[in-house]
């Protein structure tokens, strides 16, 4: 016994014209699996160093450069992150005395 198959649009048997029965993706989801590649996170600390940078610069660059340190041994993802936190601790604390020096200035004349 043939099964008949009839097309959505226009009703039509269309097995008996030859025309091929399209696969669908259940069809051949058996075949391969994806695998399954986990991306290495960011160290907590390195994220914390770059937060703390812009709060606290002096407690932030002595753990950037930690972070460095441990993520070099290690290895790991997260090491320009923690770079990021000691360039922008070092920006924060030049910003702060530079503030700081110009209101000294401004009260002593």
């Amino acid at each position: 016994m043939r099964t008949v198959i009839y097309d959505e649009v226009d009703g039509l048997d269309e097995t008996s014209a030859g025309v091929p029965i399209p696969h669908s993706a259940s069809d051949r989801a058996g075949d391969f699996a994806m695998p399954t590649v986990l991306p290495k996170r960011v160290p907590p600390l390195a994220g914390l160093a770059l937060a703390l940078a812009l709060v606290l610069p002096v407690v932030a660059v002595p753990l950037g450069y930690h972070v460095t340190r441990k993520l070099h041994r290690v290895g790991g993802k997260g090491v320009a992150v923690a770079q990021a936190a000691i360039i922008v601790g070092y920006l924060n604390i030049l910003l702060i005395t530079l503030v700081s020096l110009n209101v000294a200035v401004a009260v002593l004349l």
